[in-house]
């Protein structure tokens, strides 16, 4: 659209004064605008969106400048629809929109992560929001962006950029683009880079939704995993290592971190031939020596982790135990019958509760500490005798709230009653809220860490838009 073709009903308002001024190129205006982000027609087109398709690079330039923050994935999109050929273009550092979006893990939202509302409703507007996100706008850019290696994947320049590209979006993570690469040409799952695999990369950064792709490929990952090194290690060799610091700040505590690298063993000792387990490097070492030998400061700290945490939540669970076992409220079990039961079992739960927990507490201080104890008693009993102690804590807090009433019902409001319950009730939520994260990360690593995804037969690309090479 030209300036010339927007009428004085157009242009009344801000909207209409930014959306001619991106059409004329008019930076001064632009500038001057305070919400440039703003939606200026039925398209949900931004100022950025408007001076694009205008042709105006250098205001579109100057915005982004300005502020980088600016959604530009739509701006993208139309830049390609008018010049395929930027799907392949480079910039100085040879770099091309595919090595951008490779190192961007953040725009590619996995449809999981939509919420229960979006995936399983049929609300149409709800429908239309999801079209019109910022999921469906860098697919569509992907798709574009790939399109323009179709006419002939096996040309060596464009084959390197596409490797290249897998190499770097497996180092990253960013596991939503590799799968949509993956599909667009399945022979990618081949590629070699300094005689690693795309697997061997994820075991060696602990990228676990792209090293539970092998669930998927069948047999073809028998032979990719089989790949050995120079020095004699293979792939176990790197499960082998400690998994990369970010990693590690990820977890709760030590002994979890320890459960995390015991875990990750032992799925990459199920997806190799046995006889690697016994392979050797050049070191001599096989790859469960090479286990220990990385692994026992952590086996250490998480011992020592273990420890301190029982200790302190016995201290917790044993005056709990105490306090509600010396309480005493028969003396008024007849003023309220109903109250005194709630009373009992209340009490009879807290110190039930404080008791298992005790006894949980006390399992984790005589344990050994081996490294197969790490894989889930220890934690499976850590997460009872936390739990334990939530149920003992809100028990106890309850069995107070009526044992205060049963003493002063006759001398106080019903109100305060509610009241006592009220401020009693914070300490079992602040206790949540301060065990939650520990409580999650115990309930994942055991249970859920390792769980087939079928990213593969669920990705967009793979239903043949594009049609993956041959």
């Amino acid at each position: 659209m030209a300036a010339n073709d927007v009428n004085s009903n157009d242009v009344s308002g801000d909207c209409g004064r930014l959306y001619l001024a991106a059409l004329k190129g008019d930076w001064k205006s632009i500038e001057d605008m305070t919400n440039i982000q703003r939606r200026l027609n039925w398209n949900e087109e931004t100022t950025l969106h408007i001076a694009a398709a205008a042709g105006n690079v250098k205001i579109a330039e100057m915005m982004l400048k300005k502020n980088p923050e600016l959604p530009n994935l739509g701006v993208a999109l139309q830049m390609l629809d008018k010049n395929p050929d930027l799907t392949t273009a480079t910039n100085s550092d040879g770099k091309t929109a595919l090595h951008v979006l490779a190192h961007k893990p953040s725009v590619f939202v996995n449809e999981s992560q939509l919420g229960v509302l979006r995936r399983h409703i049929n609300i149409p507007w709800l429908k239309s929001k999801q079209a019109n996100s910022k999921y469906s706008q860098v697919n569509e850019l992907l798709k574009k962006c790939l399109q323009g290696y179709r006419g002939d994947v096996e040309n060596s320049n464009e084959t390197s950029v596409i490797s290249s590209v897998l190499f770097e979006a497996a180092e990253v993570g960013n596991i939503e683009f590799l799968v949509k690469l993956i599909c667009f040409n399945f022979d990618l799952l081949w590629k070699i880079k300094d005689n690693k695999s795309i697997f061997h990369i994820a075991v060696e950064k602990r990228h676990e939704s792209i090293f539970k792709l092998l669930n998927e490929i069948g047999s073809i990952g028998d032979l990719i995993v089989g790949r050995k090194f120079e020095d004699g290690s293979n792939i176990l060799h790197l499960a082998a290592r400690l998994a990369p610091q970010d990693k590690l700040n990820a977890i709760s505590g030590a002994a979890l971190q320890m459960q995390l690298e015991l875990l990750w063993f032992k799925e990459v000792e199920k997806a190799v031939n046995p006889a690697f387990k016994e392979m050797k490097n050049i070191n001599g070492e096989t790859p469960y020596v090479l286990f220990a030998m990385n692994h026992e400061n952590l086996r250490k700290e998480g011992e020592k982790w273990m420890m301190n945490t029982a200790k302190s939540s016995m201290v917790v669970a044993t005056l709990i135990g105490t306090i509600v076992f010396s309480d005493q409220a028969a003396d008024k079990s007849n003023s309220s019958p109903k109250l005194f039961l709630a009373y009992s079992i209340s009490s009879a739960t807290a110190l039930f509760g404080s008791s298992t927990s005790l006894i949980m507490f006390l399992s984790i201080l005589t344990s050994r500490y081996s490294y197969e104890d790490f894989v889930v008693w220890l934690p499976i009993r850590l997460m009872i005798g936390v739990t334990s102690l939530f149920i003992s804590i809100a028990a106890m807090m309850v069995a107070f709230s009526t044992s205060f009433s049963l003493r002063n019902l006759n001398h106080q409001e019903l109100s305060l009653f509610f009241v006592v319950i009220g401020l009693f009730a914070f300490v079992p939520i602040l206790y949540v809220l301060l065990k939650y994260r520990l409580l999650v990360d115990i309930l994942r690593s055991t249970f859920f860490q390792f769980q087939p995804q079928h990213l593969l037969l669920k990705a967009p690309l793979c239903s043949g838009n594009p049609t993956p090479a041959t």
